[in-house]
């Protein structure tokens, strides 16, 4: 999965293919029926890098109309781009922060507006980025193991595993818990009978007496 996030190029792309596989017309124009305009365009990748954002800069929760801010908002670098799988999100790996000065003018209807005051407003800005696992350790429970490689949480409880594939009939396997679940009921249980979750079946109502 990481080696994904690291191609900036077709080229790099093709370097990884089974050469067998690639048929060169279709990134060359060399003629037939893979020339002029129906060749295309190879799109540049959108790395995983700083890009200028839109940033507001009045609280969200101004009720007021009596002040505006100026200016109202700026663009600042925030992380942004493709990291060519679902298993890696473009995340910031170095921020700052950035004090900006905003002016709060007063409105007077019939007379100029009033400034009123400066306002600091802290901004984060992200310096560096990086494809980062979507998927942390921190997500996996008591019964995984975090495997950083494949930016997911892998099952210990083999044996729980197998001993839930062989009821199938009844149960399934959740991957991403590592438990054995029922299946979805079909039938309600009849009279005299309750339905029991770890069976996954129903089974008769016991006489305590």
């Amino acid at each position: 999965a990481r080696f994904l996030s690291e191609l900036k190029s077709t080229a790099d792309l093709i370097g990884q293919l089974d050469p067998d596989s690639i048929d060169a017309r279709i990134f060359n124009d060399a003629g037939g029926e893979y020339t002029g305009r129906d060749m295309g365009e190879n799109p540049k990748p959108a790395s995983c890098e700083p890009q200028p954002e839109l940033v507001s800069l009045r609280p969200e929760n101004l009720t007021t109309s009596r002040y505006y801010y100026f200016p109202t908002c700026t663009r600042v670098n925030r992380c942004s781009g493709c990291c060519n799988t679902n298993q890696l999100v473009c995340e910031a790996v170095t921020t700052r922060k950035i004090l900006y000065k905003v002016m709060i003018m007063e409105y007077r209807q019939g007379k100029k507006d009033r400034f009123s005051h400066l306002e600091l407003v802290p901004t984060e800005e992200h310096v560096k980025c990086k494809c980062l696992c979507r998927v942390r350790e921190s997500h996996c429970n008591e019964l995984q193991v975090y495997n950083p490689n494949n930016c997911r949480c892998e099952c210990t409880n083999r044996e729980d595993r197998n001993r839930c594939v062989q009821e199938r009939q009844l149960k399934q396997w959740n991957p991403d818990t590592c438990r054995c679940e029922c299946l979805p009921r079909t039938e309600e249980c009849t009279s005299g009978s309750h339905y029991d979750r770890s069976a996954c079946k129903c089974l008769p109502v016991r006489d305590h007496r």
